[in-house]
């Protein structure tokens, strides 16, 4: 999870995060050989000249869209593999290679649900094709489209709020790799200052003294938590270990992406923000303490139990024991303390470990499949993120009774269009008289590759929303958590908002740094009926439920939605990367009467709806094994019908 939503725009943005390499600059590995080459568009273009494996060619000929792109460039990875060329630099065996792909691909033989999944971890060619191939794979080139219509083509209307690693942005960031670094920065911070802290002690004579008798007193790593009762055993609370290079060895990339994930919940701040969610606390309250026929008596399994309020919770609601296990050795050291501290002891036990690893030694208490409910706050962003789902499922499937709970039960992914006021853009327009377009070129470009994590507010939303998956938590395996969902289509809203009325505050000094002075002309008041509204992107949120099939007496729905009260995880964005125009609700304007110039989705020809269909998988990248992919597949059309250009996008989280 993360630390509080980040503002909309900062002047440090980008200024600091150096981590990322430049895209046009990450080298690719040739389809057929075992050469690279400085780019993705290189090793295409290499791959065109020395094999005639033309992917422009192919696209056309054979009318890929863009699933059909990626499943024909791992079936060629694939094939290279197969016969040995991927492995060597002989030029007869890549071309023999080539060849025999362009033929399967001829016949449809790449046309395989297990070629979406990348024949080669961290492939630039696949996020980077469209640059060879020009196109969306859909039709034309998005800039080309506009300009045959005598449009002008605009790329400063998209958004990211790029992470930003200074003290004051990082602590209010939702960004997970702002947390990471934070989590970084004050990991080196405590140990220095707890080295400092046991010399001052060395030089002055003094003994150590212990941490307050609260339990927040653990934020002091190096030191020990007491309960105020006398009968409390201290706990120690080790710091984390500091490491010189997060990501020393490729090969041992993936443990240190556990202990980097583990360690940074070790972090008092990033519980601080998941406590003080009070949707999401109070919901976990709510059903482990309002639903008696379900906890009383109940032996509970807390997965992921952080400060063990949870577990907490089950005590209180009434459970005969309860099991919390954490991943994070000063967590569960904290849990301990919490739970003795609370009188809720003999009730509660804490377990440090991975779940699976648990799992393996047996060393989770009780025998399996012997627990009557299993609670776990495991969501992440675009709920998804992190990965976390996947050891839930195996907990389930190990200690879980058969009929037993899963709280909660249910959890669907919901999907809806949103304005430019839900962007940083309108910050960047006039900035106490100065105008900032390099700043709103660089967000635009980075969000057209970025899941942007960010809360809007209800009022930047400009269509109905549509359920795109439905997950059934008692019984979904892990296949089903990488999908490609149902299509939906969302229109306009119909209670009079349109999502670009004239907001103050997303502009600089919400409003108040925003002068007139610029040579941008003010925003005028969008005209209800004869404006078109300007769609920006889709907005992702999730909820969960805690069902009546559970929770008999008091069943409840965690949402993360825009339309509700804020909770830390806000909601991602994902930007077209040109706006969609849609007719406002009730529009008499735009009515069959009315001439129509241009593509679907444009200014002078609005579409009705945009029909939206998102995809889920986890990264195969080990740097960034909790990570997740997203794809978006998004149609406008008309009142018809008739489809505008269908267009496809990748973007990482």
């Amino acid at each position: 999870m993360s630390d509080d939503e980040h503002d909309n725009g900062e002047e440090g943005d980008f200024a600091d995060w150096n981590e990322e390499e430049d895209e046009g600059q990450r080298r690719a590995r040739c389809l057929f050989s075992s050469r690279t080459h400085p780019s993705p568009t290189a090793a295409l273009a290499h791959a065109a000249d020395a094999f005639g494996f033309d992917l422009r060619e192919l696209t056309a000929r054979y009318g890929l869209d863009f699933y059909g792109t990626i499943m024909a460039l791992n079936y060629a990875r694939t094939v290279a593999k197969d016969r040995g060329a991927s492995a060597g630099t002989d030029d007869a065996e890549s071309k023999v290679a080539a060849e025999r792909a362009i033929e399967g691909i001829a016949a449809g033989e790449h046309r395989d649900e297990r070629f979406l999944v990348p024949a080669l971890e961290d492939d630039g060619v696949l996020f980077e094709w469209e640059d060879f191939v020009g196109t969306d794979a859909a039709g034309q080139d998005d800039d080309d489209e506009e300009e045959e219509e005598g449009v002008e083509p605009n790329h400063d209307e998209d958004d990211e709020d790029d992470p930003v690693v200074n003290a004051e942005m990082a602590a209010s960031s939702t960004d997970p790799r702002v947390t990471a670094e934070l989590a970084r920065q004050l990991s080196a911070a405590i140990e220095e200052n707890d080295a400092l802290r046991l010399k001052m002690l060395e030089l002055t004579g003094e003994p150590e003294d212990d941490a307050p008798t609260n339990v927040g007193a653990a934020l002091l790593p190096a030191g020990v938590v007491t309960s105020k009762r006398s009968t409390a055993k201290p706990v120690p609370v080790a710091p984390s270990p500091r490491r010189s290079d997060p990501r020393p060895d490729r090969r041992s990339a993936l443990p240190t992406v556990d202990e980097d994930y583990f360690g940074g919940y070790g972090f008092f701040d990033i519980h601080r923000t998941m406590l003080d969610d009070v949707p999401r606390t109070a919901a976990y309250r709510d059903a482990l303490e309002r639903n008696p026929s379900l906890i009383k008596g109940a032996k509970v399994l807390d997965v992921g139990c952080g400060t063990g309020i949870l577990s907490m919770f089950a005590a209180r609601g009434g459970a005969s024991a309860v099991v919390g296990v954490d991943g994070a050795a000063p967590m569960a050291a904290c849990a301990r303390a919490n739970v003795a501290h609370n009188g809720v002891e003999d009730v509660v036990s804490i377990v440090q470990g991975k779940v699976e690893e648990l799992l393996k030694k047996g060393d989770i208490p009780g025998s399996a499949n012997s627990y009557d409910v299993l609670v776990s706050e495991w969501m992440g962003y675009g709920l998804l993120f992190e990965s976390m789902l996947d050891t839930v499922i195996a907990a389930r499937d190990a200690m879980l009774k058969p009929g037993g709970a899963v709280l909660p039960d249910v959890a669907t992914i919901h999907v809806a269009g949103f304005t430019r006021n839900a962007t940083s853009q309108p910050f960047w327009d006039d900035v106490y008289g100065f105008e900032m377009p390099a700043v709103q070129a660089d967000l635009a470009e980075e969000a057209a590759k970025l899941a942007v994590v960010h809360g809007i507010k209800s009022a930047h939303v400009c269509t109905t929303d549509g359920v795109v998956k439905s997950l059934d938590l008692a019984t979904v395996t892990v296949l089903d958590t990488e999908f490609s969902s149902e299509e939906v289509t969302i229109t306009a809203r119909t209670d009079g908002v349109r999502g670009d009325e004239n907001d103050d505050s997303v502009k600089a000094g919400g409003g108040r740094g925003a002068t007139g002075l610029t040579q941008r002309p003010a925003d005028p008041a969008p005209d209800h009926d004869a404006e078109p509204i300007m769609c920006h992107g889709i907005v992702v949120w999730f909820d969960t439920a805690f069902s009546e099939r559970f929770c008999k007496e008091a069943p409840a729905v965690l949402t993360t939605s825009p339309h509700a009260e804020r909770t830390h995880w806000a909601q991602t964005l994902l930007h077209f990367p040109e706006p969609v125009a849609l007719v406002p609700h009730g529009s008499f304007w735009w009515g069959k009467d009315q001439p129509k110039m241009g593509l679907i989705g444009t200014r002078t020809n609005p579409a009705r709806g945009i029909k939206v269909r998102i995809g889920m998988a986890k990264c195969k990248e080990e740097e960034r094994a909790r990570g997740l992919d997203i794809s978006l597949e998004y149609e406008p059309v008309l009142e018809d019908g008739t489809p505008g250009t269908r267009k496809a996008r990748m973007y990482q989280m």
